[in-house]
């Protein structure tokens, strides 16, 4: 069935679903996931909200469908042999993907909600906790830990430097402002490292470490 053109009667359809989930992506990508409605979609694509409801059904489908386009779009690495190794690559991949959208990450983190093109990737990860000595189900588990740390990481990425972006400076360079400003006295095992804290992203890979340390069986 065509769809008609606003304003333009009896022309083919102008719209398709794979220009719906572009127009939303510039929208969730510019303002953020709480602006995307059908109807500001609608707008973007200078339509009728009731003409994107013969390709989508709902707002949640929509978000379903930008999830998958991001999930599509992750390459498969060539993995190493040693399984944490592999772990590693894998986690890291899924991290500077997700650093990429920070959108995405306010979608998954409600829990309810993912793209089925990346659960290759999931199992992958879940293999590797088994070739590293896990049963499934403290895969399973571990996976759950690292991902909520990884969100957690993301999150705090996200809002320091959208904080920063609103208030015109370096919200992180204040920080360290601060720490370097502490009394010796008062606080020296902040003032020693004040120098070198880092921001709550640059040390993702040692987190990792650490909570691969304490979740896989030891040699």
């Amino acid at each position: 069935m065509a769809e008609t053109a606003p304003g333009r009667p009896g022309r083919p359809a102008r719209w398709s679903r794979d220009d719906i989930v572009e127009a939303a992506r510039r929208i969730v990508t510019t303002e953020g996931v709480d602006a995307l409605t059908m109807r500001r979609v609608a707008r973007e694509l200078g339509c009728s909200p009731m003409a994107l409801y013969r390709h989508v059904r709902d707002k949640d489908e929509l978000l379903l469908l930008l999830l998958d386009h991001v999930a599509a779009t992750l390459p498969r690495p060539t993995l190493p042999e040693d399984p944490r190794l592999r772990v590693v690559v894998l986690w890291r991949q899924l991290h500077d993907a997700l650093a990429e959208h920070p959108w995405v990450v306010g979608v998954l983190a409600q829990g309810d909600l993912a793209g089925p093109s990346v659960l290759w990737l999931v199992e992958e990860i879940l293999a590797g906790f088994v070739a590293a000595g896990l049963a499934p189900r403290q895969a399973a588990a571990a996976y759950r830990i690292v991902w909520q740390y990884t969100v957690g990481v993301l999150t705090i990425r996200h809002a320091t430097t959208t904080h920063a972006a609103e208030r015109d400076q370096d919200v992180p360079q204040v920080q360290r402002t601060m720490l370097l400003d502490a009394d010796p006295a008062e606080l020296p095992l902040i003032s020693s490292l004040a120098g070198e804290w880092p921001h709550a992203w640059d040390n993702y890979a040692d987190g990792l470490d650490a909570l691969l340390d304490g979740l896989l069986p030891r040699a």
